[in-house]
């Protein structure tokens, strides 16, 4: 584990923000290279960008702080995001409401961008979680399986798990972003409607998300409806939705490539030379 991965002077370069900052770099990069197939000039996408970047902090930390309150000890530890403490779903949820109104504001269709950033997601998902790995945070409940990793003494997961093995949900997370990521890529081979892309992507991250939370370890604050986490209520409602807008996206196609029907000719009414 290494929350820190250089010192620059007296300044730190926390592994988690490092991560984070090369996770948003190579999202924005890869959105702005599809940007094009889709009709959407890169610089919309920069654009967008900065409102999804700034809204997702917030949304992430604000999430995370809501449900931490005993933690904050100060001021200062609302924003102390060098220490991790983020909710990828807060984020989420935020920057698609932000990334909406402003691609409503600029007269682009909303679906349309969020095929393109969609595979950006999911790398930020990969990455992002390396840097939770590294920083010691969203770590795992105890395990027998030879998975389970041992942090070390000196971090507070391994003060809370002295000497025992834990799942690192951090790793799991980051491999489904990468199998989401190659999903992705590969389905979006062929020519997709508006909004299928992203669909999909809401479906395969939520089932991900989901079946994690049941090897992650949370406070008992973050359970609601029983065995259910917070984030896996959100994933149920997330899923609902991709479900949904996949099928009206395959009930449009469907509907525009069928036929139009033939108008009525009356019995009466003389036959066109040469029809069958």
């Amino acid at each position: 584990m290494h929350p820190t991965l250089v010192h620059i002077g007296p300044l730190p370069l926390h592994s988690y923000g490092f991560m984070l900052a090369i996770s948003f770099f190579l999202g924005i990069l890869l959105a702005s290279r599809r940007a094009p197939a889709r009709g959407i000039p890169p610089d919309l996408v920069f654009d967008t960008s900065l409102v999804i970047v700034f809204a997702s902090i917030l949304g992430a930390r604000l999430m995370y702080v809501v449900f931490h309150l005993d933690d904050m000890r100060g001021w200062l530890d609302f924003f102390a995001l060098w220490n991790g403490g983020l909710t990828m779903y807060g984020g989420i949820l935020m920057a698609m409401g932000a990334a909406w109104a402003y691609l409503r504001r600029r007269r682009v269709p909303f679906l349309r961008m969020a095929d393109v950033v969609a595979p950006s997601l999911a790398l930020g998902l990969m990455l992002t979680r390396i840097g939770c790995f590294l920083n010691g945070c969203c770590y795992g409940k105890p395990t027998q399986s030879p998975l389970g990793v041992v942090f070390p003494p000196d971090s507070y997961v391994g003060g809370l798990f002295a000497g025992v093995h834990i799942h690192p949900t951090q790793l799991y997370s980051s491999a489904t972003g990468l199998a989401i990521l190659l999903a992705l890529l590969a389905i979006d081979r062929g020519r997709r409607p508006e909004g299928q892309l992203f669909a999909i992507y809401l479906m395969l991250d939520s089932v991900g998300r989901f079946v994690l939370d049941f090897f992650r370890y949370y406070e008992a604050n973050v359970y609601v409806l029983g065995v259910l986490t917070v984030n896996q209520t959100i994933c149920i409602g997330l899923f609902l939705i991709g479900v949904l807008l996949l099928l009206r996206r395959q009930r449009d196609l469907q509907s525009t490539a069928s036929p139009a029907e033939e108008p009525s000719r009356s019995p009466d009414a003389p036959a066109v030379p040469g029809a069958r």
